[in-house]
């Protein structure tokens, strides 16, 4: 029982064991992970994913599969390390992105953004779990993690993979019973 109490006394005196993230350190994360959507660049992806990153969405699975039956597994990782992320990123060409809420706890952040593509916006919501890395910065944290999901099918007609019906067509749709 003596070892719990020093193990405990020592974690609160170890810095960035007992660390939070603040509204600024939220709120900057969830502009650079923005950033790194509308313009990505290496250095920002150092200072913002942690070595560790994984990223999963079915949204961005449906994109690569072009919206169709394609190798990529819906439920599976997007991307199952940083290198792969960047890789993605910096191959993609820039689009808009705009935070528009962030809501945050200890280790974890949640924001939806948007962003203002033609001839459709696209709305998303992506949750980040956080990691304490640096003590000396103004923001300590690293994105090790992000569930993201959003509006794939304006995407897609943003791409022109998806061409929707006109309003004029009405589908016929029989049920047997």
């Amino acid at each position: 029982m003596k070892n719990a109490g020093l193990v405990a006394m020592a974690a609160l005196a170890i810095p960035g064991v007992n660390a939070c993230l603040s509204e600024y350190q939220a709120n900057a994360l969830a502009t650079n992970f923005g950033k790194l959507v509308s313009a990505y660049s290496q250095k920002l992806a150092n200072q913002t994913l942690a070595p560790g990153f994984i990223d999963y969405s079915e949204s961005v699975n449906s994109l690569m599969d072009g919206g169709g039956s394609a190798p990529v597994a819906l439920l599976g990782e997007t991307f199952s390390s940083r290198a792969a992320f960047e890789s993605a990123s910096a191959s993609q060409p820039s689009v808009p992105f705009a935070v528009e809420n962030v809501w945050f706890n200890c280790d974890t952040i949640t924001v939806r953004w948007k962003s203002a593509q033609s001839p459709q916006p696209v709305i998303g919501i992506s949750v980040f779990h956080t990691v304490y890395k640096w003590a000396n910065k103004p923001v300590p944290f690293l994105i090790d993690e992000i569930w993201g999901e959003f509006d794939s099918a304006s995407w897609l007609e943003n791409l022109g993979i998806l061409v929707p019906a006109s309003k004029k067509q009405k589908r016929e749709i029989a049920f047997e019973a």
